[in-house]
This record gives structure tokens, sequence and C-alpha cells, in this order.
């Protein structure tokens, strides 16, 4: 199946979805009132010990594209308001543990910033768009209760359409939060494009995989042999493509041992989109020409530890940011 097809069938399923969810069309949010043409750059910086420095200024930070210092143009402390897709395998591997996922989410999901946004889409052999953008929290349960588990995993079709659809015109700082086992093992598009649909949807992804506690869980039992007819080094392989993902799109992976330990990830994920800072930057390079950009953030603070996207492609030509 083609990549357009791909997100042709999601586009279908979008019109189909909770009509319940229609008035979060109307809501228009808060958006970073600044020139269209602005790279939007959010930056947690820590503490070598850990913990969140707070209480930088403008002048405490320098960011550089291609080498080349950039004139910051937009400058928020606080974590502003956010477009949030979590996304929800849903396959058979889940299946013991969904009804942890979604008391876990339903809570994660309640206690967002009345200014946050919302939309939830699961996925297994198929990709569905459960609930769109919007803060209605009433139908969270009865959608969450609609969702069967069964099927294989396509993971990276769910982000490709995601990052493609979901987040297509949102202006706003955006996230995703993927929870999942980990193992691809059905999409029709690769994780190559799948990783430059999520770079271009400018959206950090938090990946809940426990690709990690299931490979030591099959040591353990099966010394190294095969855990479900898997290889140890698929395991290995799969933890480290879904950190890449995470690291170019300036989020993390996080690793609960199981999904009951949700609650815990979720405000993780949370206290960090709280307490970061965002910088907004105009290109001195003007050429439209589609090409990769790296993107370097520093910090006068001594010794602060910065997490930020490492890099976004430029629009081309056409103005478009996004072409495959």
């Amino acid at each position: 199946m083609s990549c357009t097809a791909l997100t042709a069938m999601f586009l279908w399923g979008r019109q189909q979805s909770d009509p319940s969810n229609a008035a979060g069309k109307d809501q228009e949010g808060f958006k970073i009132r600044v020139e269209v043409n602005t790279i939007n750059v959010p930056v947690t910086v820590r503490r070598p010990e850990g913990g969140f420095i707070k209480g930088l200024a403008q002048n405490d930070f320098l960011i550089f594209e291609d080498g080349e210092p950039q004139e910051i143009v937009f400058f928020a402390q606080e974590g502003l308001p956010t477009r949030i897709a979590l996304v929800l395998d849903s396959s058979g591997s889940v299946v013991s543990e969904w009804g942890t996922i979604k008391y876990a989410t339903k809570r994660f999901l309640e206690h967002l910033k009345p200014e946050d946004q919302f939309s939830l889409i699961s996925f297994n052999t198929e990709i569905k768009l459960k609930m769109d953008w919007g803060r209605k929290t009433d139908r969270i349960d009865p959608v969450l209760t609609s969702i069967y588990c069964k099927g294989n995993t396509k993971l990276w079709d769910a982000i490709y359409v995601v990052g493609n659809d979901v987040f297509k015109d949102i202006k706003e700082k955006k996230a995703i939060i993927i929870m999942s086992d980990g193992m691809d093992n059905e999409s029709a598009v690769s994780y190559e494009n799948a990783l430059q649909a999520a770079i271009r949807s400018e959206a950090a992804i938090y990946v809940v995989s426990k690709t990690e506690a299931i490979r030591r869980l099959y040591m353990a039992a099966n010394k190294g042999s095969f855990y479900g007819g898997i290889p140890n080094d698929a395991f290995v392989q799969a933890d480290l493509v879904l950190r890449k993902l995470a690291y170019e799109t300036g989020g993390r992976v996080l690793y609960p041992n199981t999904f009951g330990q949700l609650d815990n990830i979720y405000a993780q994920v949370d206290e960090e989109l709280r307490n970061q800072y965002t910088l907004g930057y105009i290109s001195s390079n003007t050429i439209k020409d589609g090409s990769y950009r790296k993107i370097t953030v520093a910090v006068k603070e001594k010794g602060a530890a910065i997490s930020a996207r490492p890099g976004y492609y430029a629009p081309d030509a056409r103005g478009r940011a996004n072409a495959n």
C-alpha cells in the first residue's frame, strides 16, 4: 500500500470519528503569533544531577543553524499550551494490560491544562482516529472501552499518518505520546518515511516502550534464545530506532517495567512539557531547497544538560517542508 493511500484511508476514518469532538474544531486556542516562517524550538534545561533549571532569560540562550548564529525573535519561559496526540498500541500483545492502560490514559487526559487540546489514536492492523482535537473528556472512558486489542502492530504507519494528517496545519506547540511494546511487524510505511514525517510535523515524540523490559524478561527465561520466536537482536534494534525517533524530534523514550507504571510515566512527560522554554528564530538561510538543517542550542548556565530537536526540514520552492 502506498503512503498516499494509507493517509487517504485514515482521512476517511477521520470523517467517521466521534461527532462529540466537533466542538473542539471551534476552539482556536493559543497560537505562537509570530511570522509563519519562524522556527520554534522547545528546549528542556536540566541540572547535571537532575531537576529542571528555571528562570533563565532570553539572553541566556544561543541558537545556531548549520553552525551560524541566529537571532531569537520569540521566547517563552513556561510551557506553552500544547496539542498532544496520544497514540495507543491496541495490538494483541497488550491485551492483558489494556485495563491499566485505559485507566492511566483517562487520568492523564482529564488532568491536562484547560488550554491544552488532545487527540486519541489507536493502532494495530488499522490506524483509527478515536477522538479528534478538543478538550471534551466525558467521552474518554467509552471511547477507550470501545477499543479491542487484537492483530499486529503498524507502528510506523501510525507515526506517518499522525505526523502528516493529525498535525496538518497545527501551529501550536506539539507533542506525540506513543504507548507501545515497540515491535512493528506489519507497516506499509518504512521506518525512514515515518521518521521524516515525525520530524516535519515538529512534534516532540515521547515513546513509552516495553522493549527493554520484555528483552530482560526473555533473556532471563530463555538464556539468549528467543522470545515468542523473536531473537534478542530484534529487541535491541527496536530500542535503537525508537531512541533515534525520540532524539530527532526532541523527545524521549521512557521505560516502564509494566504498563502499570503509566501514571508515573505520564506525569514525567507532563512535567517536562510544562518546564520547557520555547525559542523562535527566523532562519538567516532564505534558500527554499527542502534541505535538512541542523539546530544547536547552547545556554550560559554552567554544566546544564540541554535537550532540543537537532534539526528541521526547510521549505522547498513551493513553500512546503513536508514533501517526501
